[in-house]
C-alpha cells in the first residue's frame, strides 16, 4: 500500500509538473508562431521576386534576412512581440528602398499556478510592399522592365493565374498562363512566370522551351537567361548553361544567383580564380541571404585552391547562417579537418 501510494503522489506531482511546464512554455510555443509575411511588387503590380528582405528589430537592426519567391512573396516566422520593421532593398534595380513598420501583440492572461500571466495566441502579419520607381526612370524596354500592350483578355487571364499561383493552386494557375499565352503568344511575363514554374517543378526541358520563347520577345530579359542557365545545367547542358548566364550578368550586374551559378560553372571548369570572383560577388549581393554561397566557396577553397584556413571560415559562415542544415555534424567534422590542414 506504501508503494501504491507513493507510486500515486509520484504520478501526481509528475501531473503538475508536466502542467507548468507545459502552461509556462506555451507563451515560448506562441511567440514562436508569430509571423509576418507580404508580397513585394512593383511597375504594374507585376510580382518583384529574388528581391532581398530585412527584418529590423526597434533599434533598426537587422535580425533576419529572406529573399522573395517567384510569386514575391516573403515570410519572417519565430518573433516575439515587439516592434520591428521590414526592409525591401532594392540592390541594382530601377526601384527605391522602402521600410514599413509593424507591430506584433500577443494577448495575456491568468493562467499557471501561482497566477503569472502568460502570452496566449499568436500574430500573423500581413506587409505588402508596392516599390516606386527611382525619380527620373521611364519605363521601357531595358533589361530590367519591360512594358508591353498587353489584350485585355490575356492580362485578366494572367492576373488570376498569379492569384491562384499564389494561393498554391499549382494546376490553375499554370493553367491559366498557358490561356494568356494562347491569346498573346508574345505575353513576356506570362512566359518568364511559365518558365520559372516549370523550373520550381523540375520540369527543366519544358522550361527551356519557355525562356527561350520568352527570350525571342525580349532578348535583355536577364532573368529569362538565368533561368535558360539553370535549366540547363539541371540537365547537364554546362556549355549551354554557361553561354546563358554569361548573358545574363552582361545584361544585368545585380542578380546574385546569376554570380553563383556561374562560379559554380567555372569552378566545374577548373576557372577556380573567375569562380571565386563571382561567388564573391554573389555573397556581395545575398547580404547574407544566402547561405549556399558561403558552402560552395568552402568547396573551392578547400577541395581546389588548398585554402583550409578560407574554407573552414566559410562553412563556419555557412552554419551560421543556416544552423538546421541537414549534415551539420558531418560540416563540423569537416571544419575541424580544415582547421587541422592549416596549421600543417
Amino acid at each position: 500500500m506504501k508503494n501504491c501510494r507513493f507510486g500515486s503522489v509520484n504520478a501526481t506531482f509528475l501531473f503538475f509538473a508536466l502542467a507548468i511546464l507545459f502552461l509556462s512554455s506555451s507563451s515560448v510555443f506562441a511567440q514562436r508562431g508569430n509571423s509576418i509575411s507580404g508580397y513585394v511588387t512593383g511597375y504594374e503590380r507585376e510580382p518583384i521576386y529574388d528581391a532581398f528582405v530585412e527584418l529590423l528589430n526597434e533599434y533598426g537592426q537587422p535580425i533576419k534576412r529572406a529573399r522573395t519567391d517567384n510569386s514575391g512573396r516573403y515570410v519572417f516566422s519565430g518573433m516575439s512581440a515587439g516592434r520591428y520593421s521590414v526592409r525591401v532593398n532594392a540592390y541594382g534595380t530601377d526601384y527605391e528602398e522602402q521600410t514599413r513598420e509593424v507591430e506584433i501583440v500577443n494577448f495575456t492572461r491568468q493562467a499557471d499556478l501561482a497566477g503569472n500571466q502568460r502570452i496566449s495566441g499568436s500574430s500573423d502579419e500581413q506587409l505588402d510592399f508596392s516599390l516606386r520607381l527611382r525619380k527620373g526612370f521611364t519605363p521601357g524596354k531595358t533589361g530590367t522592365i519591360f512594358v508591353q500592350e498587353i489584350p485585355p483578355e490575356a492580362k485578366k487571364l494572367y492576373q488570376q493565374a498569379i492569384t491562384d499561383l499564389n494561393d498554391k493552386k499549382d494546376k490553375e494557375g499554370i493553367a491559366g498562363l498557358k490561356s494568356a499565352i494562347e491569346v498573346f503568344p508574345k505575353y513576356f511575363n506570362a512566359l518568364e512566370r511559365l518558365g520559372n514554374e516549370y523550373v520550381r517543378l523540375k520540369y527543366y526541358d519544358a522550361a527551356r522551351y519557355i525562356f527561350s520563347a520568352a527570350l525571342e520577345v525580349n532578348p535583355r530579359g536577364y532573368r529569362s537567361w538565368y533561368g535558360l542557365a539553370y535549366a540547363n545545367y539541371s540537365l547537364d547542358k554546362f556549355e549551354d548553361a554557361s553561354f546563358a548566364i554569361d548573358k545574363s550578368i552582361e545584361i544585368f550586374q545585380g542578380l546574385a544567383d546569376a554570380y553563383l551559378l556561374s562560379g559554380i560553372l567555372k569552378r566545374m571548369a577548373k576557372k577556380f580564380e573567375d569562380a571565386e570572383k563571382h561567388l564573391l560577388k554573389a555573397k556581395e549581393l545575398a547580404k547574407e541571404a544566402m547561405p549556399t554561397v558561403h558552402f560552395q566557396l568552402a568547396l573551392l577553397y578547400g577541395n581546389d585552391m588548398k585554402r583550409y584556413a578560407d574554407a573552414a571560415k566559410e562553412l563556419k559562415l555557412y552554419l551560421k547562417a543556416n544552423p538546421d542544415a541537414p549534415d551539420k555534424e558531418k560540416i563540423e567534422s569537416l571544419i575541424k579537418t580544415y582547421e587541422e590542414k592549416a596549421k600543417s
